[in-house]
């Protein structure tokens, strides 16, 4: 009797943890969907700026920096989030994923930061200054387009984690 107890305990045991890790890979995947989302719509609102402070919109630039800030910090939490459960789960694959996902927002971040910073220093003629900080803009946006790139060629190597 005692081991037919023992056996069934281990047994539920052994499916409870395996809900857990499906469960933690389906927030994973879920995650992941919310975390492209607001990426997409951080870039729309970061280009948007760009072309508002071309086209010296200055206010409109300042709006659309802040959008884009508040989609990418969303991004950033979410993938923060997506990289407890991975940890959880200990996949290495989905923690390098999201550890390089951080890094690319991380990059979308800090461009925007330098748009912002460059924007009042165009309102106010000093074009030099101004424009080292869309320079450094415009290298931190070519940073996080590496980051992508690795990215998607983690999904790309691991079809069956992730997906399309």
């Amino acid at each position: 009797m005692r081991k037919v107890i023992i056996l069934f305990s281990l047994i539920i045991l052994t499916v409870s943890l395996s809900g857990c890790l499906s469960t933690q890979v389906a927030q994973i995947d879920q995650l992941a969907e919310i975390i492209n989302e607001h990426l997409n719509a951080g870039d729309k609102y970061f280009n948007q700026a760009a072309l508002s402070t071309n086209q010296y919109s200055y206010y409109d630039a300042q709006q659309q920096c802040n959008n884009a800030t508040a989609q990418y910090n969303m991004a950033k939490t979410s993938a923060q989030e997506a990289l407890i459960y991975s940890k959880n789960i200990e996949n290495e694959v989905y923690i390098d994923y999201l550890q390089i996902t951080l890094q690319e927002v991380d990059a979308k971040l800090n461009a925007t930061n330098e748009l912002q910073l460059a924007i009042p220093l165009f309102m106010n003629n000093d074009t030099t200054t101004a424009n080292e900080h869309v320079d450094l803009a415009n290298q931190y946006m070519e940073t996080s387009l590496k980051y992508q790139t690795q990215r998607e060629d983690i999904v790309k190597e691991n079809p069956t984690k992730f997906k399309s």
